[in-house]
């Protein structure tokens, strides 16, 4: 029973719905701290439909991972059981949690090169910003291949 209501739900779950209700959720609160000039309504119009944007692409991404994995261990979403549909959304989200805050990292310790070694020569802050970047770019490449080594259990059948 469960099966059919979780395939149904996959099949049908949109992510512009997710988006949508996201972005007009930022736009009603963003709303209250508005003042009464048009261009700063504007300004947030914009912001909540780029915000839309994003929520849409990483929710597709989201699913394409999930399609992905899912197909690393021979099930399809329709075929798959919950307990490893639930392992495969487990391991999606925390590359993508890995992924989020590697990524950040990345942006901040970029930002630091360029803030404390700004004042040198133009090749010492770009080779500090490459160093992190490469440092970024390995740790969690090598996190997310990792990851998808790591497979459901499976009983031999003898």
């Amino acid at each position: 029973m469960f099966q059919k209501i979780r395939v149904a739900v996959v099949k049908n779950t949109r992510p512009v719905y997710l988006a949508a209700f996201s972005a007009t959720l930022f736009f009603a609160v963003g709303l209250q701290n508005l003042t009464a000039h048009a261009d700063t309504f504007t300004r947030h119009a914009i912001y909540s439909s780029v915000f839309f944007a994003c929520v849409w692409i990483a929710c597709r991404l989201f699913a394409d991972g999930l399609n992905r994995r899912l197909q690393l261990e021979g099930y399809t979403a329709e075929t798959a059981g919950d307990m490893i549909y639930t392992f495969v959304i487990y391991m999606e989200l925390l590359k993508h949690v890995v992924g989020f805050s590697f990524t950040v990292g990345w942006i901040a310790g970029v930002m630091a090169c360029w803030e404390f070694l700004g004042d040198r020569m133009i090749m010492v802050p770009l080779g500090a910003s490459l160093a992190v970047s490469l440092t970024a770019f390995i740790v969690s490449f090598g996190f997310a291949a990792f990851t998808d080594q790591l497979r459901w259990p499976v009983k031999e059948e003898e």
